[in-house]
């Protein structure tokens, strides 16, 4: 007989106390859940973290390659202390995470995966530290399900395959947000002073990691948690202003160091980068809606976000009836913390006059402990009759269609990035969509946790298809590895190089040691197909790039068929007489149209989708 344990079927009390007793028996099932989870751990781990090192995936541009020759150039200089990108000081990021990145270069070899490795380990890291402060926050079980939810959501797994900065930062604001929580609630002032160290140590990371932006998030996280809980004191504040002041040491040191090499930096970076990016959008990145981060939350928290609701639900429902971990009668506060770190981060992010999808990654760990709580309550059989409804609703409803993901996924890899798949492969990934049926079976029989462990490891098979087949043929199109392969053909470099519309960072990193100490500033430079008519005439030596991909874009200001070329991979190659050829044969299209190339140029940047 079909057990009645489907939590949208039926409501009640005595439901409902039926529910708990089930799925709380369930979890324990026979075994320790906490060991019996170890397994499914352990998968994910190597499927998120060590998998990806595996594939050979090339350096991407514009972030990744920029960011890896720049530890690159650390390390064969032997300057700990100035990054730079072909000589030339590289002030717009701080230095932690061009560390990590310098460390593992220096220890495993100028490859793809000693590039990759720190960013995967931080990513790690940022995983195992939300689970940690889910678990102080709330319990060990709630620690757990948020650490799986923050490790299988769409953004951070995208973001984490790629060497940026802001992976660096998230597991200091969790740490931050923690320590500030812990020293607000110790008992004795030696244990307020050492958790008050331990948040200057983090806040000192953080500055490393990203400047202020964590110091930013922290402090309007925690201030707001402390405003609406109307639970702030003097003593808060001094714990603030203490572990600022230590944080100051910790990153000091390096920030004057850098002033010192690099004089005006410390204007440039906190005033222009930060002051001004905040304040006014001429900054990079500038420009965006107040919404830009809305949509990005959204796709990016999938397939867990579609949960909220429940808990929202829950909430309403529940509003009336103080209980003991219910979002808003949470005695200890800390769904209130949570939810003010989600909703005071984001709406700080939301003013500021710059925007990047990387910055709202430090708020993904309060949406994955928010949900957490969701998926712990629907487990004990806690949620409200409602909620259970809509809980049940979204967990039948992705269940369903979940099949039809990863097929979707190959499809659009497909027609994205030309990727050929074989009929082997459609059956196979269609066979793993599959798997996303599998959690029903689980739900059926009312075991709960192994519903959510049958979930993620299915979500981990998808990702793992992805990052296999799809990664490394939609990585080359960013890449700028085939036109470093030909100039590594050569014993010397042309005089000089012109890369129109792409950017040059991983074609510095693949060039051979010996090429890349000939390189010399300006001698390699990425342009805009916009600026090509205003171009100082290239050295008979010299060679101009334009990518496949990018041929379209460029033959909006450039008449590309007016001339042969060579091919480099996926660069067409053309020499100085050549591109003289094809800027007369554009001149005269353009005199002939009685239009100036500098006055169709600015008529094709005025009206060129943004972005």
């Amino acid at each position: 007989m079909r057990p009645q344990s489907d939590l949208g079927q039926r409501g009640g009390v005595a439901y409902g106390l039926l529910a708990k007793e089930r799925a709380v028996a369930h979890w324990g099932d026979s075994v320790d859940a906490t060991r019996w989870s170890i397994g499914p751990a352990l998968i994910l781990a190597l499927v998120f973290f060590c998998f990806p090192l595996t594939l050979g995936i090339p350096l991407v541009d514009p972030d990744e390659g920029l960011h890896a020759a720049v530890a690159q150039e650390m390390v064969e200089r032997g300057d700990w202390v100035t990054p730079r990108f072909v000589g030339q000081p590289f002030l717009d990021k701080p230095i932690l995470f061009t560390w990590a990145q310098g460390a593992s270069l220096a220890l495993w070899g100028m490859s793809e995966w000693a590039v990759r490795l720190p960013g995967l380990m931080f990513g790690l890291f940022g995983c195992l530290t939300t689970g940690v402060v889910a678990g102080r926050l709330y319990d060990r079980r709630t620690g757990m399900v948020a650490a799986v939810l923050y490790t299988t959501m769409v953004l951070p797994t995208a973001l984490s395959q790629c060497a940026a900065h802001d992976v660096a930062l998230v597991p200091w604001v969790n740490l931050g947000i923690l320590a500030f929580w812990e020293a607000d609630r110790a008992a004795g002032w030696r244990a307020k002073a050492g958790l008050t160290v331990v948040a200057g140590l983090v806040v000192g990371l953080s500055c490393l990691a990203k400047g202020l932006v964590g110091v930013g998030l922290v402090g309007v996280a925690y201030g707001s948690y402390l405003l609406v809980t109307r639970r702030l004191r003097v003593g808060a504040c001094v714990r603030g202003v203490v572990a600022l002041c230590l944080g100051g040491l910790v990153a000091g040191g390096w920030y004057v160091a850098m002033e010192r090499a690099s004089p005006g930096y410390l204007y440039y970076f906190f005033v222009e980068r930060h002051l001004l990016g905040l304040v006014t959008e001429g900054q990079r990145h500038g420009g965006r809606s107040w919404w830009y981060y809305l949509p990005i939350l959204a796709a990016g928290t999938l397939p867990w976000c579609i949960y909220f609701p429940a808990g929202l639900r829950h909430w309403w429902a529940s509003r009336h009836r103080p209980t003991t971990g219910d979002v808003g009668h949470d005695h200890s506060g800390a769904s209130v913390l949570v939810l003010c770190w989600f909703v005071a981060c984001t709406a700080l992010l939301s003013a500021a006059g710059s925007k990047l999808v990387t910055y709202i990654w430090p708020v993904l760990p309060a949406v994955a402990i928010l949900v957490a709580r969701v998926w712990v309550r629907a487990m004990d059989g806690g949620l409200a009759p409602a909620a259970r409804r809509w809980f049940a609703a979204a967990f039948w409803g992705s269940c369903l269609t979940g099949p039809l993901v990863l097929p979707a996924v190959m499809a659009a890899g497909h027609a994205m990035f030309s990727v050929s798949f074989t009929p082997v492969q459609w059956v196979v990934g269609a066979l793993i969509g599959f798997s996303a049926w599998l959690p029903l079976a689980f739900w059926v029989k009312g075991r709960r946790g192994a519903v959510l462990w049958a979930g993620s490891l299915s979500i981990a098979a998808q990702f793992a298809v992805g990052f296999a087949w799809i990664g490394p043929v939609a990585a080359a199109r960013y890449s700028a590895i085939d036109l470093a392969t030909y100039l590594n053909r050569f014993d010397r470099l042309p005089d000089r190089l012109i890369v129109v519309e792409e950017r040059i960072g991983s074609l510095v990193f693949y060039l051979r040691p010996d090429l890349r100490a000939q390189l010399k500033t300006g001698q390699f430079r990425a342009v805009r197909a916009s600026a090509m008519h205003e171009l100082a005439p290239v050295p008979r030596g010299g060679l101009i790039a334009v990518a496949e991909t990018r041929a379209d874009e460029v033959a909006r200001y450039m008449d590309l068929d007016a001339a042969s070329f060579r091919r480099a991979g996926r660069y067409r190659l053309y020499t100085p007489v050549q591109m003289e050829r094809l800027q007369r044969s554009t001149a005269n299209k353009r005199r002939g149209d009685g239009e100036s190339p500098k006055d169709y140029a600015a008529r094709e940047e005025s009206s060129a989708p943004c972005g």
